[in-house]
This record gives structure tokens, C-alpha cells and sequence, in this order.
């Protein structure tokens, strides 16, 4: 059986008389991994994450998570006061928490203390001393309890030590061993490490993987000293990652050796790269050569019998919903036009090339148009 294990989250102080913490705490984590801030940078658009989580975001969609604004990795910059916040509130948590939580387990038990029945206490007259209770030898009550407790013993004798000798010595040093010294902890104010030596790591520059050639590509992953196989989509996101990594340990006031970093690689290349399972290969089962039609179809059936139920039951709602506006502009499609015949007198139309010039007047053309003759 797996060990039980205590994931800190903001959560932890809602149960606590320090609710107020909470949401403190919340502004301390980054919004894409949800963990405290890690080397802290600082966007164009005043958005504070994690270093390896924005350099991941920006180089997957270059826009920031938080606003959806565009964004360049080359504007990201340190925030320190923010990484000193984080640090002094992670030496801070575990002892103000500890007691937060003794706190509330005391208040507990008082309320336990205050349900209990009180005991009855007999009230004494005047001077009057009460006389004990007979009680068997086994059992007191807590009145008696208390009386014995409180009268002092006429036998015991107090012995006085003169120690007006001893004036004239003094202990100069101490036989036992000595106490260990207790850990002091001051939050950002601890003493920093001493000055790094070497030269801190240079950035790895953005590269424009359209104007390299697959072999020229492979050759600046092996130079890195990263996997260079499988194709070229893995290989410009291998590096991607890399970058990323690389550039982000070097926002670390301690940077990380290359081992780690190759590690954080190896990780990445069994969850996400090219070892990782991929998911289209379900997808792509059917386009294979070797594919089973007919087994799919068995193993489907009750799904396409299922589609096509709803298929049918949709076009016969579809066909007994009545459509009011189709009967209403069929009306004056189905009126036919009227006989124009009706209207202008049937006339011999003659040839134009046959009517004389000088022969035709206006009387003739308005008579031939069935229009009223012009009023002299």
C-alpha cells in the first residue's frame, strides 16, 4: 500500500483561524502550474509566472495565459522581490501552520472541557469546617481529594541551608554538555551563498527552424549534446524543450548542472516526446492496409444503429412540424397572369420595312398601343 503524502495547497488554511492567508498564498503560486513561484519572471503586460512555464507558453502559442496578449520571450525579466516573498513565505509556512492547527485542536478540547457536567460543591456556613464524608477505603471523592491535597502534613520538616558561606564562589564553567543551538531562520535575511566562481551559462538563441536543413538541425542536437533521432517535428520540438529548460535555469540564482537538465529532458521525452504514447494511433488504425472492415463494423454496430434511430426520429419531427409561412407564399405563385390578349386589341403586326415612312402618325401608333388618342 502507497504512503499517504500532503500536497500544500492555499486550501490548507481555510480550516484554520488564519483564513486570511489563503488567498496569500494564491497570489504567491503561478497560475499555470499552480506552485509556488519558480525563478519568477515578469511579462510586457505586468503578469508574473514561472520562468519554464511562460517560455513554454510563449513558445507554443506566444500569448500570455493570463491576458491572451502577445508576447516575446526576449521581453521576460527577472522578478526578484517576488522570489523573496516566495522564499520567506516557504520557511514561514510550516511552523505558522503547525500552530494554526495546535490553535484549533485547543479550542476543541475547551469546548469538549465546557460540555462536561460541572460537579456539585456543598457551600459552607460561616467558619464552619465541613466534616468528611465517610467513603470506603477504595474510593475519595473530590472534595476530600482536594482537602488532604491542600492541608500540609504535620510531620514533614523544612530543613534551611545557610548558604551565606558559599558567597565567594562562583562557577566558572559548565561540567554537562552543552545545550545544542537552535536553528535561526530569517526568511530572506539569511546570509546569501558566497559569490559563484564560474561563468554563468549563456542563453541558447531562437532559432528559425524553416531555413535549416534537416541534417544541419540534427548536427546542432548532437553539438548540444541531446537525442538527435526520429523526425524533423520531434527533433524542432526536442529542441524547443531544450531551449526552454536551458533558458530558464540560467534565470536561477543557483543554476543547475547539465545532468538535471538532461534528466528534466528524459522526463519530457517519456511523457510527451517521442516515446510517449501518442494518440492518434487510434485514429489512424483505419487508414492501415491490414485494417478489418467488417470486425469495426460488429464492434461499432450498436453505435451506427444508434445514429441512425436519431437520424430518422429528427427528419420525422422535422416532416410532421407544420410550416406556416410555405402556404402562405404558395398563394400567389399558383394565381396565373391574365390574358394579356384581353387587354390590347389582336392586331396584324406588320413589318416595319412595310409601313411607309410618311404614311404612319401618331394616331396610328397610339391606336395600334390601345392608348387614348392625344387631346389636340
Amino acid at each position: 500500500m502507497d504512503q499517504p503524502f500532503d500536497i500544500p495547497d492555499s486550501t490548507d488554511w481555510l480550516n484554520t483561524p488564519l483564513t486570511l492567508v489563503a488567498p496569500l498564498e494564491s497570489a504567491l503560486r503561478c497560475q499555470v502550474c499552480k506552485d509556488f513561484f519558480d525563478n519568477p519572471v515578469i511579462t510586457s503586460c505586468s503578469h508574473t509566472f514561472c520562468s519554464l512555464c511562460i517560455r513554454r507558453c510563449l513558445s507554443a502559442e506566444g500569448k500570455c495565459p493570463a491576458c491572451r496578449s502577445s508576447d516575446q520571450e526576449l521581453k521576460l525579466r527577472r522578478n526578484w522581490a517576488v522570489q523573496e516573498l516566495v522564499d520567506a513565505f516557504q520557511n514561514a509556512r510550516p511552523s505558522v501552520l503547525d500552530l494554526a492547527r495546535k490553535t484549533v485542536a485547543m479550542e476543541e478540547d475547551a469546548d469538549d472541557e465546557i460540555e462536561r457536567p460541572i460537579a456539585k460543591k456543598r457551600k459552607v456556613d460561616g467558619g464552619e469546617a465541613m466534616a468528611p464524608e465517610t467513603v470506603p477505603e477504595g474510593r475519595q471523592t473530590r472534595s476530600r481529594r482536594r482537602g488532604i491535597e491542600s492541608t500540609p502534613s504535620s510531620s514533614t520538616v523544612v530543613e534551611v541551608i545557610d548558604d551565606s558561606q558559599d558567597e565567594e564562589y562562583e562557577v566558572d564553567t559548565c561540567t554537562g554538555d552543552p545545550a545544542p543551538p537552535k536553528p535561526t531562520s530569517f526568511g530572506s535575511l539569511q546570509p546569501k551563498p558566497a559569490a559563484q566562481t564560474t561563468k554563468p551559462p549563456e542563453r541558447l538563441p531562437i532559432i528559425n527552424y524553416s531555413i535549416l536543413k534537416e541534417n544541419v538541425l540534427r548536427k546542432k542536437l548532437k553539438d548540444l549534446g541531446i537525442p538527435n533521432w526520429g523526425p524533423r517535428p520531434l527533433l524542432q520540438r526536442r529542441h524547443t524543450e531544450w531551449m526552454n529548460l536551458w533558458n530558464a535555469n540560467c534565470d536561477s540564482k543557483i543554476p543547475k548542472p547539465k545532468r538535471e537538465l538532461l534528466h528534466e529532458l528524459n522526463i519530457w521525452e517519456r511523457t510527451q516526446g517521442g516515446n510517449a504514447a501518442s494518440s492518434a494511433e487510434s485514429a489512424n488504425t483505419v487508414m492501415r492496409k491490414d485494417f478489418n472492415a467488417s470486425a469495426w463494423s460488429v464492434s461499432h454496430d450498436n453505435d451506427f444503429k444508434k445514429l441512425i434511430a436519431d437520424a430518422r426520429k429528427k427528419s420525422e419531427a422535422l416532416a410532421r412540424k407544420p410550416i406556416p409561412q410555405a402556404s402562405e407564399t404558395s398563394q400567389p405563385q399558383e394565381t396565373q397572369p391574365q390574358d394579356m390578349s384581353t387587354q390590347i386589341p389582336n392586331r396584324e403586326v406588320q413589318p416595319l420595312g412595310a409601313i411607309p415612312a410618311d404614311d404612319v402618325t401618331v394616331a396610328d401608333i397610339q391606336n395600334d398601343a390601345g392608348l387614348a388618342p392625344y387631346p389636340s
